[in-house]
């Protein structure tokens, strides 16, 4: 089975359509026995996990959704989010992800290192890590700018077509004209929900976090480039916030032939924040810590990396 595929290899005609959601009005009766059967099972936490444990009763990731990954330029968001794709992979919920800023190869080449578990993955590592993607992971080969029509088809190719439960856009800018299209963006991500629900899908996008004057605090859902109307019409949004101020304390340290303190030491490297979780009612931080030979995100502070071919920790 193809995991790369891109508009030269696909052709996507049947897929195109307009993407707005159909008006359906119905009856309040016409739910009544489904409002009955939830008082007969307790209320259950569904859809797909996080890759750490102490997240799995706080946050997931349903069909018909979407999540907003924010951060700023040079915050792992991208990286991390491929962390979270392989957790995807480990739980057979296929994914597909469309890198408009990163080659499939590269994307690739970062994921296997992070499943390895090692800086330097051995030749003969790629059989099995082919072995986890197949059948759960394929990527759209396209960089650069992207029509949105031609992105909506994608999706539905992919949902329709390879089963796909999560799709990964990375980035909002890639798919509109430009930072100060504020309606271009609100009709981009109106469509997207659209699109999730019809698909019944989850779609994660990407976005970026402005500059903000003191980078040594976690941005709010207010950073967050662009229409204020992204964040109102998405269900969830993630920040990733790196943790510029321990890098600095270690670098001074390193530079003194001094350990890192105690107290620097025992912070996260990230924090993963969760500003905004409409069909839940957790919002916090997550705190992540980072595994450089790996290039993976520890959820404790003994910083071991997660074995995606094996169980997860």
């Amino acid at each position: 089975m193809t995991m790369v595929f891109s508009s030269d290899s696909e052709d996507f005609e049947a897929y195109y359509a307009e993407a707005e959601p159909s008006v359906k009005v119905h009856s309040a009766t016409t739910w009544a026995e489904q409002l009955e059967a939830l008082a007969d099972e307790p209320e259950r936490i569904t859809g797909a996990k996080l890759p750490w444990k102490s997240t799995h009763l706080n946050v997931r990731f349903r069909p018909g959704e979407v999540t907003l990954w924010a951060g700023m330029n040079g915050s792992g968001k991208s990286q991390l989010l491929g962390n979270v794709v392989l957790g995807f992979c480990a739980q057979e919920e296929p994914s597909c992800i469309a890198s408009f800023e990163m080659t499939p190869i590269k994307t690739l080449e970062r994921m296997q290192r992070q499943a390895s578990m090692v800086a330097q993955p051995a030749r003969q590592f790629t059989k099995q890590f082919m072995a986890l993607l197949d059948g759960k992971l394929w990527i759209y080969d396209q960089q650069g700018q992207v029509e949105p029509k031609m992105l909506y088809a994608v999706i539905r190719y992919a949902g329709r077509k390879l089963g796909v439960k999560h799709m990964i856009v990375d980035n909002l800018m890639k798919c509109v004209r430009g930072e100060d299209d504020y309606n271009g963006q609100k009709v981009f991500v109106d469509a997207l929900t659209a699109l999730a629900r019809e698909e019944n899908m989850h779609v994660h996008l990407v976005h970026h976090i402005r500059k903000c004057e003191n980078e040594d605090k976690p941005p709010t859902k207010w950073d967050v480039k662009g229409s204020g109307s992204i964040v109102d019409q998405v269900d969830q949004l993630l920040i990733v916030w790196r943790n510029k101020g321990k890098e600095k304390a270690a670098l001074k340290a390193a530079t003194i032939g001094q350990p890192l303190s105690d107290e620097d030491f025992s912070k996260p490297d990230v924090l993963l924040c969760c500003e905004k979780n409409r069909h839940g009612e957790w919002e916090g931080r997550i705190p992540l810590w980072y595994h450089k030979d790996s290039l993976q995100y520890a959820g404790d502070s003994r910083c071991r990396p997660l074995n995606f071919l094996g169980s997860l920790a």
